[in-house]
């Protein structure tokens, strides 16, 4: 091997800078500069009124006594959301209530959306969504921050194994060659994460509309997190808790199914992980299962809900008459199903390949982080895809796992940049345009693309006794 130039100290700065003990300072500074920025954003950019009255007002109708979800209206129409909904709402009204009790009574006001307007303190509402986002945000750096040195960590390994048989003279050159690497994957990655403290319309859905899928999504990911740390029970519980706020959340349900089926030993285990969901949802459910559980099921969880072709931000180049279609319905959802299929083929064979085994299911393994992030992220890429529509706050349902797939891609990290500045450009276009609309297509498209062209990660560590190299 030929000797190579001695580093320079620029070279030894970025390359101590990519360890691990500056991890935790560099999400610091991520953390920091988003508190500021939402600090200025509150105080800087006007407040836009859009479903907050409307959530207080189903709220206080709820308080008021009413348990039919027929009857339990806001200003924007009728409630749409499951019981959790109501309780975490309920609990952002009590610290906001800026009325001192002296709220009418009266259910037939709330209940039409044409009562007067729930007497909350906006700015303190928006402070609170600043808390929120940022415990948000903390939550899923530490996610990207597991993966990167996962993804590292295996780099490593299979890089030792390569080196074995070298020299001792070689040995140096390659562990600077190693090193090197390493810091260009880490500073990567955190690009990457930086990338996500610049997104206009993420900091608006938290900060500037309060809407419910900011909460929901930070439930959610605490969860992944808590897959990741192999705290499968305690992560169950709170994906059903998020998805008792909104039900989008069940977009990552293949996903994670998936991954309970290999995450046990026996169906057993995966019963018991599903039970704690199913639990929770009739706990939580029970004051109006009890009492309508007809209408409740028909509105918390309404899969047959009409939307409207002004709002939508990924179907806009389409004619109105064949958005409302039903063809176009059941065309997506047909998609849907069957591109889970054919990447759950390519995970499981995948998996076949890299288990000595050869078996994918059942494993009673620790799964590697990168692998259960990706197997749930992806789950819940492909129902945005294939999305009968997409509203603004949507957004926040895909956003932040944006930056993760594309990066376990052989996507060039240029073109990674751009589609993550297409899909935000598109959700920035307000109304949305039928160029817009096509340019989001466009991005969801190359990703999948991406993501179907990418190896799938590998379900175990390097070092465990039971893989094998594929």
């Amino acid at each position: 091997m030929k000797p190579t130039k001695p580093q320079s100290i620029i070279t030894k700065i970025y390359i101590y800078l990519s360890h691990e003990e500056w991890d935790i300072p560099y999400i610091a500074i991520l953390l920091i500069f988003e508190a500021i920025l939402c600090t200025a954003i509150i105080h800087f950019i006007p407040y836009t009124e859009i479903d907050w009255e409307a959530y207080m007002q189903e709220v206080t109708c709820w308080q008021n006594g009413e348990r039919d979800y027929m009857n339990i209206r806001g200003g924007t129409g009728p409630l749409v959301y499951p019981a959790g909904f109501l309780y975490l709402y309920g609990f952002f009204k009590w610290l906001t209530d800026s009325s001192n009790g002296n709220i009418d009574n009266d259910i037939e006001g709330y209940g039409n959306g044409g009562g007067d307007a729930i007497e909350t303190d906006i700015l303190m509402a928006q402070k609170l969504f600043c808390v929120v986002y940022i415990i948000h945000a903390t939550i899923v750096f530490f996610i990207y921050n597991t993966v990167m040195r996962n993804q590292c960590n295996q780099f490593l390994k299979i890089d030792n194994v390569s080196s074995q048989a070298s020299s001792a003279d070689d040995e140096k050159t390659l562990s600077d060659s190693s090193s090197l690497k390493i810091a260009h994957k880490i500073w990567s990655w955190r690009i990457g994460m930086g990338l996500m403290c610049f997104s206009k319309r993420i900091h608006s859905i938290f900060v500037l509309r309060l809407f419910n899928d900011a909460p929901c999504m930070l439930l959610c990911y605490l969860s992944v997190l808590l897959f990741l740390k192999n705290k499968f029970y305690i992560g169950c519980f709170f994906f059903s808790l998020a998805v008792s706020i909104k039900m989008n959340v069940l977009l990552f349900a293949p996903g994670l199914l998936l991954l309970l089926l290999q995450h046990n030993r026996n169906f057993i285990g995966t019963i018991k992980c599903l039970s704690i969901c199913a639990v929770l949802q009739l706990i939580l459910g029970a004051p109006f299962l009890l009492s309508y559980p007809i209408s409740y099921i028909k509105k918390a969880f309404e899969f047959d809900r009409v939307f409207f072709f002004k709002w939508t931000v990924n179907w806009k180049f389409l004619p109105e008459d064949i958005f409302v279609s039903k063809g176009l319905s059941i065309l997506l959802l047909t998609s849907h199903i069957v591109t889970l299929i054919l990447l759950s083929k390519k995970w499981i064979q995948s998996v076949k390949k890299q288990t000595k085994t050869g078996t994918a299911l059942f494993i009673g393994k620790t799964m590697s982080p990168t692998y259960i992030v990706y197997t749930i992220f992806v789950s819940n890429f492909v129902g945005i895809v294939f999305a009968r529509t997409l509203h603004y706050q949507f957004y926040e349902w895909y956003f932040h796992s944006l930056v993760l797939m594309l990066w376990l891609t052989d996507i060039p990290i240029m073109v990674r940049i751009l589609l993550i500045g297409m899909v935000e450009f598109s959700f920035n276009v307000f109304p949305a345009t039928p160029i817009s609309s096509l340019c989001l297509q466009i991005s969801h498209g190359v990703t999948l693309i991406g993501i179907w062209k990418a190896k799938v990660p590998l379900i175990l560590e390097v070092s465990d006794k039971h893989y094998k190299q594929e």
